[in-house]
């Protein structure tokens, strides 16, 4: 499997994983563009605001929508970037923390269907590869790549 299909492969069971949380689960239902960067933001600390639009595949206009009621509830702020006036760098409030934990505790139960198919070996390593490319991502953003 090349390079291409293993992300391609990675993000289907990622939106597979999501879609089956928020069907199974009222609180990740409402607001699941909300729920969906909230989570994202939690794990992966401030980002730029083109960053996290790409990341979630969404449009610019509809990052900064939905960016613009996320703000307005108290739970992401947004700063001027600090190498690139034209973006934004996003980051999660205090009470933003809080409703990304509380969406991610009610979706924990679905999220055990996800790593139900894994032995406790694949599940260690699973988890270590995870690490190693969220270090990755981390190490990007700092040099701000």
């Amino acid at each position: 499997m090349d390079d291409r299909e293993l992300v391609e492969l990675f993000h289907d069971v990622a939106r597979a994983s999501h879609q089956r949380e928020v069907r199974s689960n009222d609180v990740l239902a409402h607001g699941s563009g909300q729920s969906r960067c909230l989570l994202t933001l939690s794990g992966l600390g401030p980002v730029s605001q083109r960053r996290l639009a790409a990341i979630l595949g969404i449009r610019s206009a509809s990052m900064s929508e939905l960016l613009g009621k996320m703000e307005s509830r108290g739970w992401v702020s947004r700063t001027p970037h600090p190498e690139d006036g034209r973006t934004y760098m996003v980051s999660l409030t205090g009470e933003g923390m809080a409703e990304a934990m509380r969406r991610r505790s009610a979706g924990n139960d679905a999220s055990g269907e996800l790593l139900a198919a894994l032995s406790e070996d694949q599940r260690e390593q699973f988890g270590e590869i995870l690490t190693a490319i969220r270090r990755h991502y981390r190490e990007l953003d700092e040099r701000g790549a």
